[in-house]
């Protein structure tokens, strides 16, 4: 069984990027799953309000159900709602014969998440059809819920407050390594920073003893 990460839509740059793109042009390939929707580093979050036209038209247009689309429309995501819709989710994709592996809450970001992952192939299916129709259940059930939560001002701040304590060390890391941080940099910024002196061979973070 091939496992691929999905670590509950952990959202960061890349994500929001997307969202971004989304939202402006309704156009996007929407395979998360391939390269693990977790991303790492969540770099950039900022994505967003639940509530707001861009987001519930986008989810309209990706297929989302009248279950997510009604939590979009309340505005701020509860995590009762963010767990029904995940929940939503693995059935989906257990009903297609697709295994899950986990389903259970994770504080680890200082927040509940819920961390699962999915095979990469299924039964009497090829790879890629058994990709598509997990992004299929994950777009139809939670795909924006989970990314308005995770992104939401208390989920931001309850990252902010765990960053906080390794701050120091990660931008004299940086900057001793070469990099460019400024003073009042926020978590996003600094996390970008450690991403351009990782391609030099320095991992900031692991040296802090800071994790994602």
């Amino acid at each position: 069984m091939r496992v691929m990460p999905h670590r509950s839509r952990r959202v960061g740059a890349a994500l929001v990027g997307a969202l971004a793109l989304l939202v402006l042009s309704s156009g996007c390939t929407l395979s998360e799953p391939k390269s693990s929707p977790s991303v790492e580093g969540d770099g950039g979050e900022g994505g967003e309000a639940a509530g707001s036209g861009g987001i519930v038209e986008e989810a309209r247009n990706r297929g989302a159900s009248d279950e997510q689309i009604a939590v979009l429309e309340r505005g701020e995501v509860a995590f009762a709602d963010y767990d029904a819709a995940v929940g939503r989710t693995l059935a989906c994709l257990r009903e297609a014969g697709i295994d899950v592996v986990g389903g259970e809450v994770s504080e680890a970001r200082g927040f509940p998440e819920i961390d699962y992952s999915f095979a990469g192939s299924s039964p009497g299916r090829t790879d890629d059809q058994t990709l598509a129709l997990a992004d299929e259940c994950i777009y139809t059930h939670s795909f924006f819920v989970e990314m308005a939560y995770q992104t939401s001002p208390a989920a931001i701040e309850a990252q902010d407050a765990r960053f906080e304590p390794y701050r120091a060390a990660i931008v004299e890391c940086i900057r001793a390594n070469g990099g460019d941080v400024e003073d009042d940099a926020d978590r996003e910024q600094v996390l970008l920073a450690v991403f351009a002196v990782q391609d030099e061979g320095v991992d900031c973070l692991a040296e802090s003893g800071f994790q994602p």
